[in-house]
């Protein structure tokens, strides 16, 4: 039998927590920007007659698969936003898909900062537990 520890070794929360902001300011907008989609919404498909270049067929593959995948990830990151709590889920919302600033995110939840910094933490670890592309926990060894 496997216990709950094999199953789920400590949290580094610290360490985890700056993953995930790490994925947040760095690898999420890249992702964005790679699949054309937003985490506040969809976008429509862009249709055009215009000639695209001729390439070889692995690059185009390629170029295609990693377009694919970066939509999930941006797909995934708004499912694990919505698995939050709800104040993890304004908190998140707030700071990074909306972009506002740390200052305007805590004003609009109306708590002081070292509450609101609590909050947050609490946040980034409900994400890193709910989103399912890639494990962004660091494990204490």
């Amino acid at each position: 039998m496997v216990s709950f520890n094999e199953l789920f070794p400590q949290v580094n929360e610290k360490a985890t927590i700056d993953k995930v902001k790490h994925f947040f300011k760095d690898e999420l907008p890249k992702a964005q920007r790679y699949s054309h989609r937003d985490v506040g919404g969809m976008q429509s498909p862009a249709i055009t007659d215009m000639p695209m270049g001729r390439g070889v067929k692995n690059q185009v593959e390629e170029t295609i698969a990693k377009r694919i995948y970066a939509g999930q990830v941006v797909d995934r990151c708004r499912e694990a936003i919505e698995c939050c709590d709800a104040i993890s889920q304004k908190i998140l919302w707030s700071i990074y898909v909306k972009e506002n600033t740390v200052t305007a995110a805590q004003l609009e939840s109306g708590y002081g900062e070292t509450r609101f910094r609590y909050y947050k933490n609490r946040a980034c670890l409900q994400f890193a537990d709910a989103f399912m592309i890639e494990d962004l926990h660091e494990f204490i060894k």
